[in-house]
């Protein structure tokens, strides 16, 4: 007999459906809008949910509330090692209806030539890649970091993977990028 669910309800009256999980703090990129250049203080991995806690987490968020999407974030998530492997875990929860949540992965893209193939076969269902620019000035001004070429290669290896649709999300800012 499955877990019955109740609806979560936030202050406002709203039924949460999706739940947003941070699997790490630690990113590759210093976006201006995001983080400091230098000085970051990571979380100590000992602070950081273990694979296991976040898929009871997960599980109970789906079994006992009936989220029906779950979203993988960071930090850049793709910087969590083995990444795969939780993906493959939260894959396996089934809500009472029989039915898999949504699994989603927001990145950067800059790692997915990599790991886009893994991610898709593990079970993962959907990926919004962040590209605030096409321009390589005005990536390396924003993001701090030349990897414009590689981000656009991820693009490419996850439509070779087989997510459709890739997303992108741009960051819009008033007099940096709007005229994009």
């Amino acid at each position: 007999m499955g877990v019955s669910h109740e609806p979560l309800v936030d202050g406002f009256g709203r039924t949460v459906r999706d739940l947003r999980i941070s699997v790490t703090d630690r990113c590759n990129f210093r976006c201006t809008y995001c983080m400091p250049a230098e000085g970051m203080q990571w979380l100590p991995r000992s602070e950081v949910l273990t694979f296991e806690e976040i898929e009871r987490l997960a599980r109970l968020f789906v079994e006992r509330f009936g989220v029906d999407g779950i979203r993988l974030t960071g930090g850049e998530p793709t910087m969590r090692a083995h990444l795969p492997v939780l993906v493959g875990k939260l894959a396996a929860i089934r809500r009472p209806d029989g039915r898999r949540p949504d699994l989603a992965l927001t990145t950067n893209g800059s790692a997915l030539r990599h790991l886009a193939h893994e991610l898709r076969d593990a079970g993962l269902a959907r990926v919004n890649i962040s590209l605030d620019t096409l321009r390589r000035d005005r990536f390396l001004q924003m993001t701090r970091r030349d990897e414009l070429d590689r981000v656009l290669d991820g693009i490419e290896a996850a439509k070779e993977a087989g997510f459709a649709p890739v997303k992108l999300n741009t960051v819009v800012q008033r007099g940096v990028n709007d005229d994009e």
